[in-house]
């Protein structure tokens, strides 16, 4: 029963999306594409953070790297202060960017990644929020290359396409491979050494689990998957700037994770939902001009409100009404 209860959700869910473009607004259909591609950086970080217990604060890092390599390789005129020969390469295929911004970020992940794990307690999540800080002056420092505080934009006619509607399709279509994929893993074997290693260490080790290795294969996986997110965006929006860097993106992600509910897949989801709606479609129209907050305090008091008062998140409400 639980099972058929589940698959009905999933498949409402995908008729909705499916059709969403047959009675939607243009400019609230871009809107419907960029969630589905914030939900993959907050399934990303759950992997490291949920599956691994592992507290990373810059998983925008690996976002803005998928996301420049994206937008460079698609306007390699940009290096031509860096290099003629970078500058004289073609544009490559757009879906070859995608990937190729996911395989970047991963050699970043990795390479932090073994460095970083080693460390216990709050010593890599300290580590890891200066990674942002020292990320994002490299685009004001090559601002040539990088484009500086506006960024760059890469054109139309080098997006994923110049219909909205299509866009709007490969994102979904993007979304729900990550999403497959990420569930395969966390449904593994390697999900459950992950998890051995998020709820007791020395038990692990104890097993013959290689603490370490795991610890920096999910920092691998997951910054892939951010990557990818991050190089969708960019040929999603046809911008690519700072802001996929930057903090206020990085407490999205966290926010929307811990109000759904971490370590369990489906909650990073109802809470990415939630957060991105009532940021980009909710708040600003509720919070009238001159109030004396705005979208981001609100967010972040729930936040707050959320780690004192229902630290399991919303999934662990929702499953148990399921079963019963």
């Amino acid at each position: 029963m639980r099972g058929l209860k589940n698959y009905l959700i999933g498949l409402i869910g995908l008729i909705v999306a499916l059709t969403l473009p047959f009675y939607t607004p243009e400019g609230y259909l871009f809107l419907f594409g960029m969630l589905f591609l914030f939900l993959i950086l907050v399934l990303s970080w759950d992997i490291i953070v949920g599956y691994t217990g592992q507290v990373n604060l810059g998983h925008t890092v690996f976002v803005g790297l998928g996301a420049y390599t994206a937008a460079l390789l698609q306007v390699p005129s940009r290096f031509e202060s860096f290099s003629s020969a970078l500058a004289s390469m073609p544009p490559q295929n757009q879906f070859l960017s995608i990937l190729i911004g996911g395989i970047v970020a991963a050699l970043f992940g990795a390479a932090i990644g073994f460095v970083t794990l080693r460390l216990k307690g709050y010593y890599f999540a300290l580590v890891t929020a200066i990674l942002p800080l020292v990320f994002i002056q490299t685009v004001y420092v090559f601002s040539d290359v990088f484009g500086g505080e506006e960024g760059f934009s890469i054109g139309l006619e080098r997006a994923l396409s110049q219909s909205p509607v299509v866009r709007y399709y490969v994102a979904f279509a993007v979304f729900l491979l990550c999403f497959l994929a990420m569930r395969y893993i966390v449904k593994s074997d390697l999900g459950y050494r992950f998890m051995a290693v998020r709820d007791d260490e020395e038990l692990a080790e104890a097993l013959g689990i290689d603490v370490v290795k795991y610890k920096v294969l999910a920092f691998t996986i997951s910054s892939f998957f951010a990557g990818v997110a991050g190089a969708t965006i960019v040929l999603y929006r046809i911008t690519v700037g700072p802001d996929l860097y930057d903090i206020p993106l990085m407490l999205m992600i966290i926010l929307s994770a811990v109000l759904g509910g971490l370590g369990t897949l489906y909650g990073p989801l109802i809470g990415g939902i939630i957060v991105y709606l009532l940021k980009n479609l909710f708040l600003k129209t509720m919070i009238p001009q001159g109030a004396f907050v705005n979208d981001e305090i609100v967010l972040y008091a729930i936040l707050i409100a959320v780690a004192l008062l229902s630290p399991e998140g919303l999934w662990h409400k929702i499953r148990s009404s399921l079963r019963s």
